[in-house]
């Protein structure tokens, strides 16, 4: 997928949106209040997985919201409504000490869901863009806009 360099020059008011839904996002994660709820760490990993999306230009094709410290993507043309199907990521990391060693667990929850029922459900041992994901994003920006 590829991106226009500069979306106020996007005629497509909906495309234009969602862009912004997606520099929202990442002023979200990489705000003060949300650091201070997540730690710098794991707010760090999802601006860098969020970045790493509208790179490949899937802020062309979904919204980006959140619900707490969850992203959530979404066909909705309206912020807030999740509409028929949207994908959820839930974040956890986490570092602890063990036998004098650093311990390091990051993980992402990935939820797809349809028409209120979950088509696939997984986690990443990782908190980035994977091939399994990039797969639902696909699917989901193939879903109508509502």
């Amino acid at each position: 997928m590829n991106q226009p360099a500069n979306f106020s020059e996007s005629n497509d008011p909906v495309e234009y949106d969602f862009a912004r839904s997606w520099n929202f996002i990442i002023k979200f994660y990489d705000g003060s209040s949300m650091r201070a709820f997540l730690g710098d760490t794991l707010a760090d990993l999802m601006v860098k997985l969020v970045s790493s999306m509208c790179e490949e230009g899937y802020n062309r094709y979904c919204r980006a919201g959140q619900a707490t410290h969850q992203l959530i993507l979404s066909r909705s043309r309206e912020h807030g409504y999740l509409g028929r199907c949207y994908i959820c990521f839930s974040p956890e990391y986490d570092s602890y000490e063990i036998n004098g060693k650093i311990k390091t667990v990051q993980a992402l929850q990935v939820t797809y869901q349809v028409d209120g029922n979950i088509c696939e459900e997984f986690a990443e041992n990782e908190i980035a863009l994977t091939n399994r994901i990039r797969n639902l994003l696909q699917r989901l920006s193939q879903q109508p806009i509502n």
